[in-house]
């Protein structure tokens, strides 16, 4: 029997083996398409892959995944349709892509070989020096460890993580073709670990699991055992476990045990990857971990208020929770604690109903999901009843058949966004299936009533006065306030509308079923000249007479057209507004804003944002303006300036309706001008309801008093009817129509 060498916090630890030569060769690598490439698995080993110089492709059916960004960034071509494009090489499936795939079947039919995501790793870590790390929970976070420690320690390598880092700069896999060495993750679940011949062998613990694939604890046991065999160089494992001390005594080399000590949830998993780290590199960085701040699901905090905490973790093993719970007791004893469990496959819930109820009596309230049954069949006794029926009729214990009733139960912590507890609370969603998606959008929630207003009257504020609430208001102190809402509606598919003094808008009656952001601010409204003498670097909360006002202060011309418009600079850019010949984007320069997939966009030119008459493509569809630097044509004397701004307001007042309105209501046509369409076909003081063409200018349609969004849209469809009919012209609006499209129909019947 090998005597095994014990590992404390002071006796030194061997170096590691020498380096071998890199496997990267110039010669040109061949094309996987992977199928799941946005999942925890695949994803990184697409990365992974794609560092080492293959050509990678990738399906998935998933939206939004936050692996996704990171594909993008390895350019990793994602299809949604299952087709694999040019036939590739190897085709890599992840064990949720059931046979019957149309790629999978393409691929047996052409004969391309097909490998499930752990031969497709192993194959990959043949080539190199795997520092391979296993058991059945804590396996994620000891490998991230384990890579930022080498990393600290100043030998960088290749690793092939199952999640992410919190850190967003850290991608969940790297090649390093010029390192031997790699760290990887494995899993035991479907047997593939039995394709792994690793140098280095790091069990963090051996808890019998996946009771489907694995009958009985010997069944698991002989395949550590076997791996064991395997490994060339050091087999690493706690000194605590007396089960992998048994099971590794026939290891082809003495297993170094690492002792147990102080500290929580994570310490185990820390003093295993320090001892591993230690072992290869001879010596730890400082800090030990180097970057390492969290993993994601591993005990993420999601939402905090003085009296509310929001978690989510990947727990779904019983000795998982049993961890889990024990630490948020011990961190937070005063705390009342509710647990959020949705079991993760049938065959694991029938074998651990009991462990699950026991660990789970740890909380002061349980909510139990329905199975995830990650493509598994069900199985008797395999449902969350049977979780209930061991909790022998706790009254702690309740079922939920589905997020709506769940979301129901939670009402009054979802109230505990702007309505402190009675005593505080942590909520923790615990699980290993969609529940993370379920805590992300309840945290979302929370954000949203802790930051904005619901059933805002939007429409009261327009400047034509008319029109429903919105669902949601919110006015961001800054840029990472206004990023978070963004990203927190885009992950919820709700509709957002920025707004600046609520003109050339009008809400429809029945609201705006959406986001509503408005830039107000100071942090938003700042206007400042810069040294060049002509330009203006503004904000895009700034009001539009402001930037003229302030521009005459410094001598320069070129903005006098914007006094008089009501408006801010954020939407004056979005519809390119103007008059008396010019418009905003004439003047624009170096403009800062968010695109529709959340990026900050910097120092882009206008003609890069499709600025048009009347409009600004990359703004209307779901860009927002943030800051622009506005550059004038001259300079004159203030007072000069000031005396040509005076009469071009004297002539709007004389010439516009003083009444609530929207501003203009319609684009002029090519070669004519709206009003005077409207004028010519005796439309003046045309009135449905509350709202009037206005008899002072016919491109205005003000409010007389009460009147509805409807009434406005009744006779916007009437004049353009009227124009039609008579000239064949298309009016097209100008307002915006919140939510909606003011087309079709056109004309109308």
């Amino acid at each position: 029997m090998n005597m095994p060498t014990s590992i404390g916090h002071d006796v030194p630890i061997p170096a590691g083996m020498p380096a071998a030569a890199s496997s990267k060769t110039d010669k040109a690598m061949p094309h996987v398409h992977l199928l799941g490439v946005c999942g925890m698995g695949v994803g990184p080993l697409a990365i992974y892959m794609r560092g080492e110089g293959w050509r990678v492709s990738g399906w998935d059916d998933a939206r939004g995944s936050p692996m996704e960004p990171f594909l993008r960034a390895a350019g990793i071509e994602l299809r949604r349709e299952p087709d694999w494009g040019v036939p590739p090489d190897v085709v890599g499936f992840s064990s949720a892509v059931k046979a019957g795939h149309p790629v999978r079947v393409a691929a047996e039919s052409a004969g391309v070989r097909l490998l499930r995501r752990g031969e497709l790793l192993a194959e990959q870590m043949g080539r190199k020096k795997l520092v391979m790390v296993c058991g059945s929970h804590g396996k994620t976070t000891t490998s991230a460890m384990l890579a930022q420690a080498l990393d600290g320690a100043g030998m960088p390598t290749g690793y092939v993580l199952g999640a992410l880092y919190r850190d967003p700069a850290l991608p969940p896999a790297r090649a390093v073709p010029e390192s031997p060495w790699v760290v990887a993750e494995v899993d035991e679940s479907d047997g593939t670990i039995n394709h792994f011949a690793p140098e280095i062998t790091v069990a963090v613990n051996l808890d019998w699991d996946h009771p489907d694939y694995y009958r009985t604890e010997a069944d698991l046991e002989a395949v550590f055992a076997a791996l064991f065999r395997r490994t060339r160089g050091a087999v690493f494992i706690p000194a605590a476990s007396e089960r992998l001390r048994r099971v590794a005594a026939a290891a082809a080399v003495d297993p170094i045990l690492v002792e147990d000590g102080p500290g929580g949830f994570n310490a185990a998993n820390e003093r295993m990857a320090l001892a591993v780290a230690r072992h290869l590199a001879g010596h730890l960085g400082t800090p030990p971990l180097g970057r390492f701040s969290g993993m994601r699901r591993r005990q993420d905090v999601l939402f905090e208020n003085t009296t509310l905490r929001v978690m989510a973790d990947y727990a779904h093993h019983p000795t998982e929770i049993a961890a889990l719970l024990s630490q948020l007791r011990h961190d937070d004893p005063g705390r009342r604690l509710h647990a959020i469990f949705q079991p993760h496959r049938h065959s694991r819930t029938r074998q651990y109903a009991g462990e699950f109820a026991a660990a789970l009596s740890a909380a002061d309230a349980v909510a139990l999901l329905p199975v995830y049954s990650a493509g598994e069949a069900p199985v008797e006794g395999g449902s969350t009843a049977s979780v209930l029926a061991a909790a022998a009729g706790d009254p702690r214990f309740g079922f939920y058949e589905d997020q709506a009733a769940l979301r129901n139960a939670l009402a009054p912590l979802l109230a505990a966004a702007r309505i402190p507890l009675p005593a505080p609370a942590t909520l923790v969603f615990a699980g290993a299936g969609d529940i993370g998606n379920m805590a992300a959008a309840f945290a979302r929630e929370l954000r949203r009533r802790a930051t904005c207003l619901e059933n805002f009257p939007l429409g009261q504020r327009t400047t034509i006065g008319a029109g429903g609430a919105c669902a949601w208001f919110a006015e961001p102190a800054d840029i990472h306030a206004l990023r978070e809402l963004l990203d927190d509606s885009r992950a919820d598919a709700l509709p957002v509308l920025v707004v600046g003094h609520g003109s050339n808008l009008l809400v429809p009656d029945e609201g705006f079923d959406g986001l509503v952001i408005r830039l107000a601010n100071p942090a938003w409204c700042g206007i400042r000249a810069l040294e060049a003498g002509l330009s203006l670097e503004c904000g895009a909360g700034a009001p539009l007479r402001e930037i003229a006002h302030r521009a005459a202060d410094a001598g320069i011309t070129g903005f006098e057209f914007l006094e008089g418009i009501p408006g801010t600079l954020g939407g004056a850019l979005r519809m390119n507004a103007g008059a008396n010949g010019a418009s905003v984007f004439d003047r624009a320069r170096d403009v800062t804003w968010i695109d529709a997939d959340g990026n900050l966009r910097e120092r882009s030119q206008g003609g890069e944002l499709g600025p048009a008459y009347r409009d600004c493509a990359a703004l209307r569809e779901g860009g927002i303006a943030i800051s622009a630097v506005l550059r004038g044509t001259g300079h004159a004397p203030p007072e000069a300036i000031r005396e040509e701004m005076r009469a071009l307001g004297q002539r709007r007042l004389a010439t516009q309706p003083r009444e609530r309105s929207a501003g203009s209501v319609f684009k002029n046509p090519p070669g004519g001008h709206a009003g005077r369409l409207v004028e010519s076909l005796g439309l003046k003081g045309l009135r449905i309801g509350g709202a009037e063409v206005s008899t002072t200018h016919a491109n205005f349609i003000v409010n007389k008093g009460g009147a509805t969004a409807a009434d406005v849209r009744a006779l916007v469809r009437r004049i353009r009817a009227a124009v039609f009919d008579a000239t064949g012209i298309r009016l097209e609006p100008e307002i915006h129509l919140a939510g909606k499209s003011w087309d079709p129909p056109f004309p109308p019947a």
